[in-house]
């Protein structure tokens, strides 16, 4: 399956609520709802996470592929892309 890429400013609806394989926490998300794509930020890999405005409740965030540190973790809850889909 090839990788949606995202831009700024799409709403996206939301497809997966579940923690990420090896993960045991998810982001607060609803099943079902529509969210806008605030900010993007891409790893080490060109992975990219996006802010759709939930604060983070954790000290960080890591990628999911690369599982390095992303920026400003301890205040937005980036999500993995696989959780979304752009809105039709």
């Amino acid at each position: 399956m090839e990788k949606q890429i995202f831009e700024i400013g799409q709403v996206v609806t939301v497809v997966n609520i579940d923690p990420l394989e090896g993960n045991d926490k998810a982001p607060a998300l609803e099943l079902g709802k529509d969210e806008t794509i605030k900010n993007i930020i891409l790893d080490s890999e060109g992975n990219q996470h996006l802010d759709v405005g939930l604060a983070s409740e954790l000290n960080w965030i890591t990628s999911w592929e690369t599982k390095e540190e992303l920026p400003d973790g301890d205040t937005i809850h980036w999500c993995h892309p696989s959780r979304f889909k752009l809105k039709q």
